[in-house]
């Protein structure tokens, strides 16, 4: 994420995901053969119009946010947007001020000189200022130096929500700014510390595996996926990394299946979340299946 000015918070959804591919993937199930892949499924069920469930990537590289056919028809033809949270002004705003320390303290005196002087070198490449550094939580240096640098157009997420508002479409979140930045918060400083440590000892690889995932993402491979997060696990602590699958891959699939419930009842619904999340046998395709919904794979 650039922590700028000009695009406060507006790649926090994306940084969770990331956190999420490097830090959870060793303990997720795997996924069955039926939801090994695919990002675009029809949810079905009797008395209701069919909805559809898409896994979205943080880029704005045009091969991804550039929807495919099949893509676009199931948006176009849906009568709302849900995304795990609304990209609104208010909540972007929200998300900024998640990543910054208000309790007087700054991030030196928590995590020390020589941490806090890495943190500095590894974020002036994404182009943020020591100022902003110096006032951010532990676990925002880290997932901020997960994320790639955009070129400076919409992400993925981001565009839908555009789009949504231009078409006249009702947007609505699964969840909210306080429980997605809580996820973090809830970290012991200890468990930050950790996490950071392990983002700046493995930055190199950081870089290949993005581009990893983006292959994998355009080849619509969930399965893969979970493989590139697997590997890219053995590098960070196991057991931060099983605390993070529970809260931030497993609890909030279990969340967003269920709050789903009243969009996939009312039909017609157009629902984007990260593709992380459709796989695994606590996947999003899997819970569903088990609630009694056809899924069939569109694209």
């Amino acid at each position: 994420m650039n922590v700028k000015q000009s695009t406060p918070g507006r790649s926090l959804i994306w940084n969770l995901f990331i956190a999420l591919a490097c830090l959870a993937g060793t303990f997720a199930a795997q996924a069955s053969d039926a939801f090994d892949s695919g990002l675009l499924w029809k949810v079905e069920a009797a008395g209701t119009t069919p909805s559809y469930l898409f896994g979205t990537m943080h880029s704005d590289n045009p091969a991804v946010v550039e929807l495919p056919a099949p893509v676009r028809r199931a948006f176009d033809q849906a009568g709302s947007l849900t995304l795990e949270v609304v990209l609104d002004p208010q909540s972007l705003l929200s998300m900024a001020g998640a990543l910054l320390l208000t309790d007087g303290k700054s991030l030196e005196s928590l995590i020390g000189r020589r941490l806090y002087e890495r943190s500095v070198e590894g974020l002036r490449a994404q182009g943020v200022a020591e100022i902003l550094v110096a006032g951010m939580k532990p676990w925002a240096v880290a997932v901020t130096l997960m994320t790639p640098v955009t070129t400076g157009g919409l992400v993925l997420d981001h565009a839908l929500y555009r789009d949504a508002v231009a078409a006249g479409k009702k947007v609505h979140g699964l969840e909210t700014v306080a429980e997605q930045t809580g996820l973090f918060d809830d970290l012991s400083l200890k468990d930050q510390i950790t996490l950071l440590r392990d983002t700046l000892d493995n930055l190199g690889s950081i870089g290949l595996m993005l581009d990893e995932l983006q292959v994998a993402y355009l080849d619509r491979d969930l399965k893969r996926l979970q493989e590139i997060s697997e590997a890219s696990m053995r590098a960070g602590d196991p057991q931060l990394a099983e605390t993070f699958n529970r809260k931030i891959v497993l609890e909030r699939n279990h969340r967003m299946a269920e709050r789903m419930q009243s969009r996939l009842r009312e039909g017609r619904q157009f629902i984007a979340v990260g593709a992380l999340h459709l796989a695994g046998e606590q996947g999003l395709l899997r819970l569903l299946s088990e609630r009694g919904y056809r899924l069939s794979r569109i694209y």
